[in-house]
């Protein structure tokens, strides 16, 4: 006895049609339109924290310069206040850069007896005000 039986299709059911093609459509554009908000969270963290790491870049690098430069009292008020004209514009974020030193050591430091004075380094959203980095450091002056 023989059980093969030949199974019979007509042009109707064979392959997808179009409603399942909907609908499948239909369920990709509701699972992107799901994602799209995490997208768009994810993007704008991103420029935040981009913004955030060249602040701390910037605060870094004018501290490293005022510890360079700067072995008196004097020169470390010098530092401090000289304008930084890079720091205007990163990437559409628009950053002010504040500088502020500490009262130098009464009595004055010498080579012999050296002090610190404290240098303070502020970046700023100017659209915002919102400050993006601080640090504060103490810098070794030997003269006054």
């Amino acid at each position: 006895m023989n059980n093969n039986t030949a199974v019979v299709t007509t042009d109707d059911e064979a392959g997808l049609g179009l409603i399942e093609i909907v609908v499948a459509m239909f369920v990709l554009a509701a699972l992107s339109l799901c994602l799209l908000p995490l997208l768009i969270n994810g993007t704008q963290q991103s420029a935040k924290t981009a913004a955030i790491a060249s602040a701390s870049q910037l605060v870094n690098n004018q501290i490293v310069a005022a510890r360079d430069t700067a072995d008196t009292c004097t020169a470390v008020a010098g530092v401090a206040s000289v304008p930084v004209g890079a720091a205007s514009v990163y990437r559409g974020v628009p950053l002010s850069l504040t500088k502020t030193m500490g009262t130098c050591p009464n009595p004055a430091p010498t080579a012999t007896a050296p002090s610190t004075v404290t240098y303070t380094v502020t970046v700023t959203r100017t659209d915002t005000g919102a400050t993006l980095a601080t640090a504060t450091t103490r810098i070794l002056v030997t003269g006054s």
